[in-house]
C-alpha cells in the first residue's frame, strides 16, 4: 500500500516527530516523552494528527433516504448538527467499514451529510455509493482536508454528544470514538498548519499517534484492522451501538436481528483487564485454565489509571469464555508457560 501524507506533517517534523505508517497514511507516531504527551493529554490540551480517518461529504434532496438503506444506523433520527455511530455491512452482516455520521449544519436547504470512515477503506465505500446509487437525487465528493485532533480528558464530566457546527474555514465536530473527550477540526488542506498553530498559541501541546492508541485502548475502542475487519461481523465485533433493530431494511439487518433474538455470536469481542505485569501481549493467545485456546488479545495497553492496577486491552473470544468476569490466561511466547490472567467484561449491549 502507498503512503501518503498528510497536511500536518512538516509541522511535525519540524518539531522532530518520529512517523509511522497507519493505514496507509503517514502519521507522527511520537513528538514528545510519553509521560509529557499523555500528561497533555490528562491535565491540558494534546492536539494530533487525525489522518488516518478518512471525510466524504454526501448532499443532495435524497441523501437521508438513501444513507437510510445502506448504513445501519437510523439515519432519521437525526437533525442539523447532530452526529451518530454507524456503519455500511453487507448481506451476512460483515464489516464493510465502521463510520461516524453527521448532519451538517448548512445555510441553504439541502441536507449534507458528512461520512467518517477509516482512511484505508474510503475507496470501497465510495465504490460501495456508486453501486447503491441509482436516481436519487443527491451526490458526494472528497475534500482535501486536514484533520486535527484536540484532545483533553475530564473524568469527572460526562462526554459531550456528538456534534458538528459550521466554521468559517470548515467543520468542528465533537468525536466520541477516541478514548477521552475530542473535538476535531476539519478544515481545507492548505489553511491546516495555520490552524495549529493557532491552537499551539492558545495552550495545546504537539502529540503522536502513541499516545492516541493509548487513550483508545484504555477507552476500549476498536479500531478497524487492529480489532476488527470484513472478515468480521458487527455481532462478532459487539458494536451494537452503530445499528437499529427498529428501523427498515439495510445490509445486514437480517443478521443483527438474527443474533440478537436468538443467541450470540460465535466468537466475540471483548474488554480484558491483565494481571499486573507489563508484558505486552498484543497478539498473545488466550487460553482457559485447562489449556485449551478461547482466543487472542487484539489490543492491549499499560493503564495510566490510577484506578486500574495492570493493562487494559481487547481481545477475540469464544463464545463459551466471552462471559463476564470469566478467567482466561494470556500465554507468554518464549517464556516457556508462563501465563497471566486475564478478566473478561463485555460490553454493553446498546442499539442506536
Amino acid at each position: 500500500m502507498e503512503t501518503t501524507a498528510t497536511p500536518l506533517e512538516e509541522l511535525f517534523q519540524k518539531r522532530g516527530a518520529s512517523f509511522r505508517d497507519i493505514d496507509g497514511v503517514r502519521l507522527p507516531h511520537q513528538v514528545k516523552t510519553d509521560v509529557e504527551e499523555m500528561n497533555a493529554a490528562t491535565e491540558g490540551l494534546f492536539l494530533t494528527d487525525g489522518g488516518d480517518r478518512a471525510w466524504v461529504e454526501l448532499f443532495g434532496a435524497d441523501a437521508a433516504d438513501f444513507l437510510q438503506r445502506i448504513l445501519t444506523s437510523d439515519v432519521k433520527l437525526l437533525e442539523p448538527g447532530q452526529g451518530q455511530w454507524s456503519a455500511m455491512l453487507d448481506g451476512k452482516g460483515h464489516w464493510i467499514s465502521d463510520l461516524l455520521l453527521y448532519f451538517l449544519p448548512t445555510e441553504d436547504s439541502i441536507p449534507r451529510y458528512g461520512l467518517d470512515m477509516p482512511a484505508s477503506r474510503r475507496d470501497v465505500v465510495v465504490q460501495k455509493l456508486e453501486m447503491m446509487h441509482f436516481s436519487e437525487d443527491l451526490k458526494w465528493e472528497i475534500p482535501s482536508v486536514g484533520r486535527l485532533l484536540l484532545l483533553g480528558i475530564n473524568k469527572d464530566a460526562e462526554r459531550p454528544p456528538m456534534t458538528a457546527d459550521a466554521a468559517p474555514d470548515g467543520w468542528i465536530l465533537q468525536r466520541p470514538d477516541r478514548g477521552a473527550d475530542c473535538m476535531e477540526r476539519i478544515v481545507a488542506a492548505d489553511g491546516a498548519e495555520a490552524v495549529a498553530k493557532t491552537m499551539l498559541k492558545g495552550g495545546a501541546k504537539l502529540g503522536g499517534w502513541m499516545t492516541l492508541e493509548q487513550l483508545r485502548i484504555e477507552g476500549f475502542q476498536p479500531r478497524w484492522g487492529v480489532d476488527f475487519d470484513d472478515s468480521t461481523t458487527l455481532p462478532n465485533s459487539n458494536e451494537w451501538h452503530r445499528s437499529s433493530i427498529t428501523k427498515g431494511c439495510y445490509a445486514g439487518q437480517e443478521i443483527i436481528a438474527k443474533i440478537n433474538t436468538y443467541g450470540q455470536a460465535p466468537r466475540q469481542l471483548c474488554h480484558l483487564e491483565f494481571a499486573d505485569d507489563e508484558t505486552n501481549l498484543a497478539g498473545a493467545e488466550l487460553q482457559n485454565a485447562e489449556g485449551k485456546k478461547m482466543g487472542s488479545v487484539t489490543s492491549w495497553a499499560w493503564s495510566w489509571d490510577d484506578k486500574v492496577v495492570g493493562a487494559v486491552g481487547m481481545g477475540v473470544l469464544r463464545r463459551k469464555a466471552a462471559v463476564e468476569g470469566e478467567e482466561v490466561f494470556a500465554v507468554v511466547e518464549g517464556e516457556g508457560d508462563k501465563r497471566i490472567s486475564v478478566r473478561v467484561h463485555l460490553p454493553e449491549k446498546n442499539f442506536g
